[in-house]
């Protein structure tokens, strides 16, 4: 008996609506008849697999999305797909790392957060803004050189870190068995969250993620995506500004002419290490510049067919609460502990609620506040 699945009606209907799609285009778009789709908005209704993935691809959500009993989605949440600009597909632990995030963000702003600093520049530009975007992300940037001048990933990515969390941008980190490489939360007026997915990610690819994730906050533009995803405008946007900063046009071609003619795998290889920046982004501003026609191509059918998954260990980020004092830092970063702590203090909330956001005791949020004081100031 093939298999009958049966989507939640409010949840495809305010997808849709989110959407701002008709009735019609989705039917088309998914492949069945308008009728069909106005009876599975309205009323419980069997559908087969076939229909349930095609309408999940049409609406460009998750199929999780489509049996979701609070389903809540942004405008822009098209950002939410793969490389082939199909639907990604998250796990419980990705959709929960979304919920979390959501819940931070609503707590945070209660009154008893007022006093502290929001982010200025949410929403501040539009993706024919590139110059303004641009001059905003490499204020907000700190990249740490090694001894040779080229730009450590590492301590880049921590130093920025702290600059974001100077501006009241939260950023959070976590390994998720997911594709998505990170998030951006940004809801109107209140405090913007990021979310960096460490699977999977060498230092490079971090920090171009951490920047990537930046650009949609000065958007103002929420959604899950991917800095591999080539072929969406928003994400475009978003990677070409990150580039630009991470990897200034000028500097960058005269970095490129002195390894011109070598191997492209070669050539990607020297100029990620250069800037700091993930070797896909490296690659791709090269056929950005016009520095080589068809370089990216070139590059990519030098890359093996499988590439084994890297377990990238950097600054101890743990799957669990649990871990050391380093692991929970690298896990919340330094503002989130240290307003929760404040606010603890001044008993505008109790130490419950500080737990019931971080999963961490007391006395763990306390000493990641007081460690923050040095790095984000009073």
């Amino acid at each position: 008996m093939p298999l009958k699945l049966t989507p939640r009606p409010s949840a495809v209907e305010s997808i849709r609506g989110a959407r701002r799609l008709s009735i019609e285009a989705v039917a088309i778009e998914a492949n069945i008849r308008p009728d069909l789709l106005i009876e599975i908005e309205t009323t419980p209704t069997d559908v087969s697999k076939r229909v349930a993935f095609s309408l999940a691809s049409a609406l460009a959500v998750p199929v999780q999305f489509l049996f979701a009993k609070d389903v809540k989605i942004d405008a822009n949440m098209p950002d939410f797909r793969t490389a082939n600009n199909r639907p990604a597909v998250l796990t419980s632990a990705g959709l929960t790392r979304i919920a979390r995030a959501r819940s931070i963000a609503a707590y945070l702003a209660d009154q008893a957060f007022e006093d502290c600093t929001r982010f200025a520049n949410t929403n501040s530009v539009t993706i024919n803004q590139q110059s303004t975007a641009q001059k905003l992300l490499k204020s907000l940037y700190v990249p740490v050189q090694r001894p040779d001048g080229s730009v450590d990933p590492t301590l880049t990515f921590r130093e920025t870190r702290v600059s974001l969390e100077r501006k009241g941008i939260i950023v959070l980190c976590d390994r998720v068995a997911d594709p998505f490489r990170g998030f951006c939360y940004s809801p109107p007026g209140d405090f913007p969250i990021i979310f960096v997915n460490t699977t999977g990610q060498r230092p490079a690819t971090k920090l171009f993620t951490l920047m990537h994730e930046v650009v949609h906050v000065l958007l103002g533009k929420t959604g899950v995506s991917d800095p591999a995803i080539l072929n969406n405008q928003v994400e475009r946007f978003c990677n070409s500004v990150t580039a630009s900063v991470m990897m200034p046009a000028e500097e960058f071609s005269q970095a490129y002419k002195r390894v011109a003619g070598r191997d492209p795998r070669a050539v990607v290889d020297i100029l990620s290490r250069r800037f700091g920046a993930s070797k896909q982004a490296s690659a791709l501003r090269v056929s950005d510049l016009d520095l080589s026609k068809g370089f990216y191509g070139a590059w990519s059918a030098t890359l093996p067919s499988k590439i084994p998954m890297i377990e990238e260990e950097d600054e101890g980020e743990e799957t669990s609460g649990g871990g050391g004092i380093s692991s929970q830092i690298a896990r919340f970063g330094y503002l989130l502990p240290n307003m929760l702590t404040a606010a603890v203090d001044r008993k505008a909330i109790s130490q419950f609620d500080a737990y019931r956001l971080t999963n961490l005791k007391p006395s763990t949020i306390k000493q990641i506040a007081a460690i923050g004081v040095n790095r984000l100031g009073p």
